[in-house]
């Protein structure tokens, strides 16, 4: 049973936007951490779908200081207190973040409902899908090179619940847009929301498919055609 309530992760994230730094207890390094972290705007955006899709179980690559994954735990607190559940996955917390994700989420009183892996998503993500695990929402912000984008979205696909939710960060890029482009045209994936056009930050709300892929080969031959040129 987690023991943190909504208004306990509030007050951290509260904190750290008011603050906009904070220092590592793992090796005292200062970090700023915007614009690393999600603004607030699309954490509150996140934190509504969360609650929108009454998720439970939740996965997250690029945990990073740990902003989204405390706007998702809010969520997820508000939706079933005593079965949440949040997986993220960043192989650079540690040496990149000096493990600030990790503090915040314990600051927060929300570890208990974490499970944390250090290995890149490429590495984890079809383990998972071998291991028949199964979650209700994700969210997208490790890897921003399109093929990195890519094959996350494709595992996620097969992780998250038919007619998932799987919320996108850093959708101002192009191979991030092109990438999930290639979900919307081929695989009846939706685009749900879309955050305004901004060159420096944006997001988008993708819907996976109801049902199984029933393209044929032929067709989808045809179209990965047309889609690459």
């Amino acid at each position: 049973m987690v023991g943190a309530t909504p208004r306990q992760v509030r007050a951290v994230i509260d904190r750290l936007f008011r603050d906009g730094a904070a220092v590592s207890r793992a090796d005292r390094s200062k970090h700023e951490l915007f614009p690393v972290g999600i603004p607030a705007a699309e954490g509150e955006c996140l934190r509504e779908w969360v609650k929108r899709e009454n998720a439970a179980t939740t996965i997250e690559i690029g945990l990073g200081y740990a902003i989204s994954t405390l706007f998702i735990c809010e969520g997820l607190l508000a939706n079933k207190p005593e079965g949440a559940r949040h997986l993220a996955i960043d192989p650079n917390q540690a040496r990149r973040f000096a493990n600030c994700g990790l503090q915040f989420v314990e600051d927060a009183g929300v570890h208990e409902m974490l499970e944390f892996h250090a290995k890149p998503s490429e590495i984890l993500l079809p383990r998972l899908v071998g291991e028949g695990r199964g979650f209700d929402f994700a969210f997208v912000d490790g890897n921003h090179r399109f093929d990195g984008v890519f094959v996350d979205l494709f595992y996620l696909g097969r992780l998250i619940r038919p007619g998932g939710i799987i919320f996108v960060d850093d959708y101002q890029l192009p191979g991030i847009a092109r990438a999930a482009s290639f979900f919307v045209k081929n695989l009846d994936w939706t685009l749900e929301e879309e955050s305004a056009a901004d060159p420096v930050h944006q997001w988008a709300v993708l819907r996976t498919a109801k049902g199984p892929d029933k393209r044929h080969f032929h067709v989808l031959r045809r179209l990965l055609e047309i889609w690459v040129t």
